[in-house]
């Protein structure tokens, strides 16, 4: 780095352990949720495309898998939704505002 760019406490800031604890973090979860979430979709995509007689399967009287599967993958991103929330809240949160306060100078 230059010395303009060493000086800069945003870059600084971007270097150090907390900001790359926090990019750690926040990549994980979002690797995680998106592979898992995408995986769901691809069975979804492939039983629908090779299988389609799992989907017409009646449960009961006009509900059958296929609708099921989609009520369960609105329910599924509302549950991923209120999941992610709470990591940010508990894991992301605290070091962020311990980030922003040096970078602010806040004493809280």
């Amino acid at each position: 780095m230059g010395t303009v760019a060493s000086d800069n406490r945003y870059v600084q800031a971007y270097h150090s352990a907390p900001f790359i604890t926090l990019r750690r973090r926040s990549t994980r979860f979002t690797v995680w949720a998106s592979a898992i979430f995408f995986g769901w979709w691809l069975v979804g995509i492939l039983l629908a495309a090779f299988a389609p007689d799992v989907f017409r399967t009646e449960l009961v009287g006009p509900l059958n898998v296929g609708l099921v599967f989609i009520q369960l993958s609105l329910m599924f991103v509302v549950a991923m939704s209120v999941v992610y929330l709470r990591f940010a809240r508990t894991q992301l949160d605290p070091l962020s505002e311990q980030i922003r306060a040096e970078l602010e100078g806040d004493p809280r």
